[in-house]
């Protein structure tokens, strides 16, 4: 695998695949790894030449210091990767956890071209969320959920750190973000390898829940496309959030579909990528 390092001497995996204009990629987390991306979005390699890679701290990047495993040292990241390769300004496409790392890159480097982000919201802060989360699980999905989270504080939250654990911690958010029954053993297969434990897991989850983008959302002034499925609880409080502070939006809400949209509706969805990136490509 193809690798660079960074200015503070980290050593990061990325792969180019595919032909056409670039498009830089950020994947999910923190238990992730981009080879769940690069299999998801195989279908545009005929359209663009994808750039993914690995955080610093997950997958086949090296470990870093702790106080480095921010979302905007992540951002600088990407940055740095885009100019390794030589490339000017670039459209990013970000999934998940993988658009708050989109977001601080449009924020602090004027090369974002354009942001498409699926399944991503600029806060995640309990705080914030958690009555329109609730509002949008409904009752039932609300009640499972309650109950896998008391089930990881009992069985699971005190002890060491394992795959097993990791299963179970995220059993709850799995919840907020089902797909429909009949599609949720085809999501499963799909990644067969998540969750990992990254080393840098620990302090991104404790960032996820601490960052709050919001109000500088305002200052990015490139386009952006908001993709969301109705079933992603979450996500759906996202989406409101950045269209209610986002410049220019282009929002497209994907029926009774869940967090992997790539794998749940991908007809659409690419569809709606290669036209946005045509309409706003340089």
């Amino acid at each position: 695998m193809p690798r660079f390092l960074t200015t503070d001497g980290v050593d990061i995996r990325f792969d180019v695949i595919g032909t056409g204009p670039p498009l830089l990629v950020c994947h999910g987390g923190p238990s992730n790894v981009c080879d769940t991306l690069i299999g998801d979005l195989a279908a545009l390699s005929p359209y663009f030449t994808l750039v993914f890679h690995d955080y610093r701290g997950s997958g086949q990047s090296s470990a870093a210091p702790k106080d480095t495993y921010t979302f905007a040292r992540l951002a600088d990241d990407l940055d740095e990767l885009r100019r390794h390769l030589n490339l000017g300004s670039v459209p990013v496409l970000a999934h998940s956890m993988g658009g708050l790392v989109a977001i601080e890159f449009a924020l602090r480097h004027a090369s974002a071209e354009s942001l498409i982000l699926a399944g991503v919201s600029p806060c995640m802060s309990p705080a914030s969320t958690a009555v329109p989360m609730i509002r949008a699980l409904g009752p039932r999905r609300t009640a499972r959920m309650a109950v896998l989270a008391l089930w990881f504080l009992v069985a699971w939250s005190w002890r060491a750190a394992s795959t097993k654990r990791t299963a179970a911690m995220y059993a709850p958010t799995d919840v907020t973000q089902e797909a429909r029954p009949e599609r949720r053993q085809m999501v499963a297969k799909a990644h067969p390898w998540l969750p990992v434990w990254n080393d840098n897991a620990t302090a991104l989850q404790r960032a996820i829940v601490s960052t709050d983008l919001r109000q500088q959302l305002h200052e990015i002034r490139c386009p952006a496309l908001v993709m969301y499925g109705s079933r992603d609880a979450m996500m759906v409080v996202g989406a409101r959030m950045l269209e209610s502070h986002l410049a220019d939006l282009t929002v497209i809400r994907l029926d009774d579909v869940g967090h992997e949209v790539f794998i749940e509706e991908p007809a659409r969805v690419f569809i709606e990528i290669r036209r946005f990136v045509e309409v706003h490509g340089s």
